[in-house]
Parts: C-alpha cells; sequence; structure tokens
C-alpha cells in the first residue's frame, strides 16, 4: 500500500519545498520527478516541450509581417482569447500540485502564511503573461469588429468571401487609395467639417505613398452622376465649400442611404470624381480628439519650421494674443501640442497648416512603432474606437497590415497640394487636377535616351484623364504661395530631408 507523498518525506522543509516549486515552473514536471511521480513528470515535461518547440517552429518560421497579419484576423483572436486563459489556469494548478505531491512538512503561523504568499505570487507570475495575451486579444478583436464593418463597400461581400489573404498585398492590383478626413466639430461650428482632405495613395508593391491634398476652401465642386447628381440637379451650391460636402449630404435623409456613414461616402465619392482616381475606402477622426492618438503612441517628432501661435483667433476671425507658442527646431510633441501643429492658422495660410497635416502624417507612419502601439495599446483602442470611423473591411486588414509594414519601411512619402498657384481655388481647373493627380501616381516610363545628358522635364505631363465630362474652368491665377504643384518628397518638405 503506498503511502501519500507527505509520508514518503516526512520532514522535507517547507523552503525546500517552495524553491523546488518555483524550479518547477520554469521547468515543468521537476518536481513530480523528484517526488517519484515519474510518469505524470515525463507527460507533463512532454507536454511542456511541445508547447515550447511549437512556438519556437512558429517564431521562426513566420515572418513578422504574418504574424501581425494573423493579430487583425477576428477568428484568430478569438482562438486566444479562448486558449491563453485555459493555459494560465493549467500553470497555476500545475504551480500548486508541484508544491503538493513534494509532500513537505505541515506548516502552522507565520511559516504557513509563508507558503500560502510565495504560492499565490508565483500563481501570478506564471498567469500574468497569457492572460495579458488574452486581454490584448480581446481589446483587439473588440477594436475590429466595432470600428471595421464586415461588408467590403466595393465588393459587397463580407469578410472571408472576397480572397483576401494573398501573400502579397492586394494582389493583383497596383495602387490602394484610402481618403484621410479630419473633421472639425465644436461649438463654435454649424455640424461636421471635413477640413483636411488628403487621398493616399499607395503602391502595393514598394509601400511608396502620394499624398493628394485638396483645400477645404474649393468652390465650384463638381459632382459625379447619380445620387449625388440628383440630389443637386443644379449642382452643388455655390455658395458651400467643399468642406461642406459631409454635412450637405448628411442633412437630406435617404441620400446614399445603407452607407455606413452617408457624409464620408459623400465625400469619398466626391473627392474621387475630382481627381479622377478610384478612391477604396475612408478613414475619418476626430481632428479634435487627435491628440488622444499621438499620446497613445507616446508623441511624434516633427521639425518645425517657423514659430506657430497657439490660439489667437476666436470664433469670429478676430485675433487676439497667442496662448503660447512652438517654437522652431525639432521636437517631440505631444498630443496637445501636436494638435496645435496641425491646426495654428493666426499667423499663417490655409495651405501652410495642409502642409503641416501632411508633415504630421508621415512622421505618425514612420514612427508609429509597433514597441510603441503595444505598450500604449488599450488607449490608442480606445481612442480609436470613440474618434475614428471608417468603411475598410475586416476582410483586407491583412492586406493593409502588410502594406503598412513596407510603408514604415522602404516606402518613401512624396506629397502634392491642388493650391494656389497650381489651382485657382475660387475658380478651379478640375482637368488640370485630374491631369496632375494621374501623374504624381502613374510610375514614370522610362524610355531610351540617344543621349545620357538629356535634359528631364521640368514637370509631369500625362494626358489628361477624361472618366467624365466637367465645365471647362479658366486658368488658375498666379498668386504667391509656399505649397508645390509637382510632388515631393514630405521629408524635405518638413524640414527633415
Amino acid at each position: 500500500m503506498h503511502a501519500h507523498p507527505s509520508s514518503r518525506s516526512a520532514g522535507r522543509p517547507p523552503g525546500r519545498s517552495m524553491a523546488l516549486t518555483w524550479a518547477s515552473a520554469v521547468l515543468p514536471g521537476l518536481a513530480h520527478w523528484i517526488a517519484g511521480r515519474r510518469r505524470a513528470a515525463v507527460t507533463i515535461a512532454s507536454v511542456a516541450v511541445v508547447l515550447l518547440v511549437s512556438l519556437a517552429v512558429l517564431g521562426l518560421t513566420t515572418s513578422r509581417a504574418e504574424l501581425l497579419r494573423l493579430a487583425v484576423r477576428p477568428g484568430w483572436l478569438a482562438v486566444l482569447i479562448g486558449a491563453a486563459p485555459i493555459l494560465a489556469v493549467a500553470w497555476v494548478v500545475l504551480v500548486t500540485g508541484s508544491y503538493r505531491v513534494l509532500g513537505p512538512v505541515r506548516t502552522t503561523g507565520a511559516a504557513q502564511v509563508a507558503t500560502i504568499l510565495g504560492l499565490t505570487a508565483l500563481s501570478v507570475l506564471v498567469a500574468a503573461p497569457p492572460v495579458l495575451v488574452a486581454r490584448y486579444a480581446y481589446v483587439q478583436r473588440d477594436l475590429i469588429t466595432d470600428l471595421f464593418p464586415d461588408e467590403d463597400p466595393n465588393t459587397g461581400l463580407a469578410s472571408g468571401q472576397n480572397g483576401a489573404g494573398n501573400a502579397e498585398p492586394f494582389a493583383g492590383r497596383d495602387r490602394v487609395t484610402i481618403l484621410l478626413l479630419a473633421s472639425d466639430a465644436g461649438p463654435d461650428r454649424t455640424g461636421v467639417r471635413t477640413d483636411s482632405m488628403i487621398a493616399a495613395s499607395i503602391d502595393t508593391r514598394t509601400g511608396d505613398v502620394v499624398l493628394l491634398s485638396l483645400p477645404r476652401n474649393l468652390q465650384n465642386v463638381p459632382l459625379p452622376p447619380g445620387p449625388l447628381s440628383d440630389a443637386w440637379p443644379n449642382g452643388f451650391p455655390s455658395s458651400e465649400l467643399l468642406n461642406a460636402v459631409y454635412e450637405q449630404v448628411t442633412e437630406k435623409p435617404g441620400l446614399l442611404a445603407g452607407a455606413r456613414d452617408r457624409g464620408a461616402q459623400g465625400a469619398k465619392q466626391v473627392i474621387s470624381f475630382i481627381l479622377g482616381i478610384p478612391i477604396d475606402y475612408y478613414a475619418m477622426v476626430d481632428l479634435a480628439g487627435f491628440g488622444q492618438f499621438i499620446d497613445a503612441i507616446g508623441g511624434v517628432t516633427v521639425t518645425i519650421t517657423e514659430r506657430l501661435p497657439i490660439g489667437g483667433l476666436l470664433a469670429d476671425g478676430s485675433r487676439v494674443p497667442p496662448v503660447g507658442y512652438l517654437e522652431p527646431g525639432t521636437r517631440t510633441l505631444n498630443g496637445e501640442d501636436a494638435l496645435w501643429y496641425a491646426r495654428s492658422r493666426r499667423d499663417g495660410s490655409d495651405y501652410d497648416r495642409m502642409l503641416r497635416q501632411r508633415c504630421l502624417i508621415g512622421a505618425m507612419v514612420k514612427q508609429a512603432e509597433p514597441v510603441k502601439v503595444l505598450q500604449n495599446f488599450q488607449a490608442l483602442a480606445s481612442a480609436t474606437k470613440k474618434l475614428a470611423s471608417t468603411d475598410i473591411p475586416r476582410s483586407v486588414l491583412p492586406d493593409l497590415v502588410s502594406l503598412g509594414d513596407k510603408m514604415s519601411g522602404t516606402g518613401k512619402i512624396r506629397s502634392i497640394a491642388f493650391v494656389p498657384p497650381v489651382i485657382n481655388t475660387g475658380r478651379p481647373d478640375f482637368v488640370r487636377i485630374r491631369r496632375l493627380a494621374r501623374a504624381a501616381i502613374e510610375p514614370p516610363v522610362v524610355a531610351p535616351s540617344p543621349s545620357a545628358s538629356a535634359a528631364p522635364t521640368a514637370a509631369p505631363t500625362a494626358a489628361p484623364m477624361t472618366p467624365r465630362p466637367t465645365p471647362s474652368r479658366p486658368k488658375p491665377s498666379s498668386t504667391k504661395t509656399t505649397a508645390s504643384s509637382v510632388p515631393v518628397d514630405v521629408a524635405s518638405a518638413c524640414g527633415t530631408g
């Protein structure tokens, strides 16, 4: 008749039993082996080895990009959410069971309290990693299912039906274009105005990005054929600017019914028509809460080229003394300062502000390191859910992750702004806008040259795109500005080149 382990090992000091228990948390099965439970020890060790080898193989054979792709798949996240707590419980049971099979001398008083505290501390330590994984997976899955729709607005297919998940992001497509909208609603404003409108066209092979920026004060806004033209048969109100499209669409009940955000969908269609290029998706963020994103990634470093006032303009446009300044130089800005960097306009123009916004976007793309994002993940996810909206479907998230990896690695960012003197915002030449947009995103045609010293052309000369007829506009007048019509490297334009 076999005796209980405590009988066979009577007199084993509790301290030694505790030390062996802690060692067993690192070498599963050790305590059982020492206690004579050889079969159990082999089983426990074998399971641990299989798990460790599986994780090692996964880490060695799976690329960083593929791991990131898995992190945006709700199905895989659900598996993590379910498996991680099971692993945590199993590890805690192993810890407490290891101490029990060692059969230490029964303790009382302070020694018993010390034993309980030791086992509790060890249980917390071994359970913390899988519980943390489950927590991150839950927050991530909640963010994805809440923010990103299930259906692709371009195909009408639900996630999992459109074949996403290719080895190459957006296989078969040269570019994907996302409209970035920053809304600016506040107590001093009526409705929502999209004061920042940038189409980010991304080369799926290289990760290179072209930012096509349209000014908020663009007038004589053309409407694409379809529901928008039907809603305004006499044209978009001449008294309204481009940044009013969002609000005007939302004020017409039933217009673009079925869209996730009717105003954003309207802005996407109008801007796609203006640029003459397809826009696949939109992503919209509340500019007033933009600082929360910056804080969540630990700040953003930019080069300020001139002294920027903080405040200094009242709701009616009156100038008052600023409450402070952002001084020139390369600085890491927190959320509040980054917001003023993007919005400050007391001593400058809308076009200066547009350039700074493009600089800020470029800096965020380059500096949003995975470690920083992970460290502030919950705050970032919480801010995103409250302040952002998009029609990017869950099914394309893995491809976007792969594309983002290229963008933050070898991708280059260039920028073009359709502002004076390139475009007269009061009487825009929309044919020219389309021509410049197409020239900016099309790869240059390399033709054999009889002379290596032949001089290059000074500006893009691509033929104008004519997908739909638009009214002819007068040529823009020449006015002084700091913006450029030719795509430029964002680092150079932002003083960091």
